[in-house]
């Protein structure tokens, strides 16, 4: 669990709910062909996500983790509040699609 305090109190969220959610995020970026493993660490008021993707042949692998790292970062700020200190990506596998 993760909690959050504000002036209206404490929000505790799952660890399985931030995977999930992280999941959908970087499945949903364009070059990411799947997804191995979500590793989300507690860092004090913030998490460390560690991601292990698989990305397709033909793309720019900066590019691609650029884009991975900066809308898992938006998106799990926005949607729950939580800070994100950093997002560590591991590519495990290209895939070609000959």
């Amino acid at each position: 669990m993760i909690a959050l305090s504000n002036h209206l109190g404490t929000i505790s969220i799952s660890k399985k709910y931030l995977q999930k959610l992280v999941t959908n995020i970087t499945e949903s970026c364009f070059g990411v062909s799947g997804l191995d493993k979500v590793e989300i660490i507690k860092n004090g008021d913030a998490v460390d996500i560690r991601l292990e993707i698989r990305i397709s042949d033909s793309v720019n692998l900066p590019a691609i983790s650029n884009a991975v790292m900066h809308k898992v970062s938006y998106v799990l700020t926005h949607e729950t509040g939580i800070e994100v200190r950093s997002v560590i990506i591991y590519t495990n596998d290209i895939l070609s699609w000959e």
